[in-house]
């Protein structure tokens, strides 16, 4: 039926109630369905907390790869190990409220690909300015005006999902940025839908501070760059 995939980093301080939130609002509304955790190796009690709901919640299924990758690369490895007909990613920050979900689920039937839109953004004006800029270099470089391509709340059929990541480099810092863009260049069904966002409650940031933000800036766009020269040979 359906599988939340939703990275999480040194979440210890809100993994617990992020769990019995999205149990509670659709694991327990939809059987066959399961919500898939992906420790990327944190540094606090993550692991452990989700061990122990993993024996009060059956449909919980933690995973962890060998080594630290990344937000990116730690969603990939969620989606290797699903199978089930719908895919949805999702942030395990608490930034969304679970009840939005089923905005993008009642609208399923039409569409391939259903893809979140914050409706506002509850986040600093700098990561607001990311956004901006990459939607602006989205343009440029393919012609589409994506309103929110790396916005975590997105809703999969699991076939024409894994047909567009398999055009996407393994190691991309943005593969749900690049998803974004190739879902519609490859001709899927695409339907955005508002959904809300929240203030961050707790956890980590995972970037922090203006040197960083350039380097991964830069290492972003010269990713889009090299997925536009050969991210759609064939097509």
């Amino acid at each position: 039926m359906l599988s939340i995939v939703m990275p999480a980093y040194n979440e210890a301080e809100i993994i617990e109630r992020t769990v019995r939130e999205w149990h509670e609002a659709v694991i327990s509304r939809l059987p066959g369905s399961e919500l898939v955790v992906v420790n990327d190796c944190s540094k606090d009690q993550t692991g452990e907390v989700l061990s122990r709901l993993a024996m009060e919640f059956p449909t919980l299924r933690p995973l962890q790869p060998e080594h630290n990758g990344g937000h990116g690369k730690a969603l990939r490895f969620g989606f290797d190990h699903v199978a089930t007909k719908w895919v949805f990613q999702t942030d395990s920050d608490g930034q969304h409220t679970p009840s939005d979900f089923w905005k993008l689920w009642d609208l399923r039937e039409t569409s391939d690909f259903l893809l979140g839109v914050r409706s506002s953004r509850a986040d600093s004006l700098f990561r607001i300015l990311i956004t901006s800029v990459m939607r602006l270099t989205n343009f440029a470089l393919w012609g589409l005006w994506i309103r929110d391509a790396n916005c975590p709340f997105k809703l999969m059929r699991h076939g024409p999902m894994m047909a567009v990541l398999a055009r996407v480099p393994r190691d991309s810092f943005i593969p749900m940025v690049m998803l974004s863009i190739l879902c519609r260049k490859m001709k899927f069904r695409v339907t955005e839908v508002s959904v809300e966002h929240l203030p961050r409650s707790g956890g980590e940031q995972s970037l922090r501070g203006l040197w960083k933000w350039m380097k991964v800036g830069t290492q972003c766009l010269l990713q889009l760059l090299d997925l536009r020269l050969h991210g759609l040979k064939g097509h």
